[in-house]
């Protein structure tokens, strides 16, 4: 697991900031929680990267290349990607995040913040979005959420951005959070999504991948593409996920499943699955996390579709 951390790149005008950030960094890398952050070394990012580094923790940063031209960087992380923009910064934050905490911080910690609630809302993830600071520091930002509310301009159920001033009762109260529904969506208007997913079965192991800010493993593919077919979408996935060469030509089908669609309330899957063979040794690309040859034992932490298959196969307990 591992959390998006906004923070400021000054340390601001009280010393509790500081500390609060070293605090929040420490609890992270002591639960075993990752930390994905702006990558720099000043202000409260780097107290957190340093405390959580200190303690043994992942910090992986991610740092627009003219940031780390300023030779603002910070250089001892577990990881530093370096993006070609600020909007790429957010988007590779996002997608490698279980969840979101602000600290203090300035408009660019604002924008950050106001990003992920925001795609909170529409249904683009589901995970939880905090606010930790000393007492009374976010109280201004929480009473405008509560005015929007108020005004009829946010609904009640999307008001949910949980603030908290101890770095351990913050991460409880995100452990327990549930998704609202999104915005746009009402039980009523279940949309199914349609995918390919590729069957690799040796020793009666069964391949499976984790992406980047899931808590699941899927089977290697994903969507289709305009124009694509889906024997042409799982050679491409394939390709990008695991860097092996298929022939879109030599794919059979084996099976169609539907499932609830893991993390996404209201939506549900069917995913076309193939078996085919392919070149090369599985090597996870930049959007796989895990890579495991999953068994039985392993289907509490597989997706719905996932454990379908391994039903279907004769490989699920």
């Amino acid at each position: 697991m591992r959390f998006a951390v906004f923070a400021g790149s000054a340390t601001g005008s009280r010393t509790e900031y500081a500390a609060l950030a070293a605090a929040l960094g420490t609890t992270l890398a002591r639960r075993g929680i990752g930390i994905v952050y702006g990558g720099g070394k000043v202000g409260l990012m780097g107290a957190l990267a340093d405390a959580a580094l200190a303690a043994g923790g992942e910090v992986v940063g991610v740092m627009p290349k003219a940031l780390v031209d300023k030779e603002i960087a910070h250089r001892g992380l577990t990881r530093l990607q370096v993006v070609e923009d600020m909007h790429r910064r957010k988007a590779a934050m996002a997608d490698a995040a279980d969840g979101f905490i602000a600290l203090p911080g300035g408009a660019g910690t604002l924008e950050e913040l106001f990003e992920a609630w925001t795609w909170q809302q529409l249904g683009l993830h589901t995970k939880p979005v905090a606010l930790l600071g000393p007492s009374g520091f976010w109280q201004p930002l929480t009473e405008l959420a509560d005015h929007l509310v108020d005004t009829g301009f946010v609904r009640p159920a999307h008001r949910n951005l949980i603030t908290g001033t101890d770095p351990e009762a913050l991460l409880d109260a995100m452990a327990r959070w549930q998704p609202p529904t999104p915005k746009w969506e009402t039980p009523a208007q279940d949309a199914t999504l349609d995918s390919v997913g590729w069957i690799c079965v040796r020793d009666q192991r069964l391949l499976a991948v984790r992406t980047h800010g899931k808590d699941a493993f899927y089977l290697p593919g994903g969507k289709l593409e305009p124009g694509e077919t889906p024997a042409q979408a799982l050679a491409r996935e394939l390709r990008e996920e695991l860097g092996l060469a298929c022939a879109p030509e030599q794919f059979a089908h084996a099976h169609t499943v539907e499932a609830p669609a893991h993390g996404r309330p209201g939506v549900r899957l069917r995913m076309h699955c193939y078996t085919g063979p392919a070149e090369g040794l599985p090597t996870p690309g930049a959007e796989i996390a895990e890579l495991a040859w999953i068994t039985a034992a392993d289907s509490d932490r597989c997706a719905p579709a996932l454990r379908e298959v391994m039903a279907r196969l004769g490989l699920a307990s």
